[in-house]
């Protein structure tokens, strides 16, 4: 969402509020986050009065790292990252690093200075807290919901650190055991709306 992410569980078709999580890093925080970044670069914006631009600018340019360390080499070494951007005043923006810098604080909320797991580690506690009958069913349908969740690159994000703390916290470290581990990341297309779809509905 734009103000806060929400973990929340559901079992046989109700949602189990003691095992629900709330994240207080979401949509607005990674605007002020790029506004931050892009002050870094030179580039100074008014947090209110360009806040709109900027978040325009983040759903159409941002995208989640898969490997954040390649992404930064990448960044570093060439120019393959770089983006013009058209401001509404007709100024012409570069952007580059920022395009994954700034989204990375819902995966690493204490880039905003908030001191909580981030959103994968938060799933992987939340699914692991549910009673254990009920845990492969959960890893199997996680559903994106949110204008936050539709970054390029999300999904497989998600995925993959899950299965990684998934290795190092419940296998130990035993690879050979991973391939039995079925996790399934549901994105579907209408996400970005699927609150208000779900709301029309009642």
């Amino acid at each position: 969402g734009d103000g806060v992410t929400h973990i929340c569980p559901v079992m046989d078709g109700y949602s189990v509020p003691h095992l629900t999580k709330r994240l207080d890093v979401a949509g607005r925080d990674v605007t002020k986050f790029l506004i931050k970044l892009l002050l870094l670069r030179g580039y100074v914006f008014n947090q209110s009065a360009d806040f709109e631009t900027i978040r325009q600018l983040k759903e159409k340019l941002c995208y989640v790292a898969y490997d954040i360390e390649q992404e930064k080499r990448l960044d570093l070494e060439t120019t393959v990252l770089m983006k013009k951007y058209q401001l509404p005043d007709g100024r012409v923006i570069k952007i580059g690093g920022e395009r994954f810098e700034a989204p990375e604080a819902l995966f690493q909320p204490h880039l905003v200075d908030v001191e909580a797991p981030g959103m994968a580690e938060m799933l992987f506690d939340t699914i692991q807290a549910a009673p254990m009958d009920n845990r492969a069913e959960l890893y199997r349908h996680i559903v994106l919901s949110g204008g936050s969740t539709m970054y390029p690159g999300l999904p497989s994000r998600l995925e993959r650190e899950i299965k990684q703390l998934y290795l190092d916290k419940v296998l130990k470290g035993a690879t050979d055991r991973l391939a039995k581990f079925k996790i399934k990341i549901e994105d579907p297309p209408q996400r970005k709306h699927m609150v208000y779809l779900g709301g029309a509905v009642l």
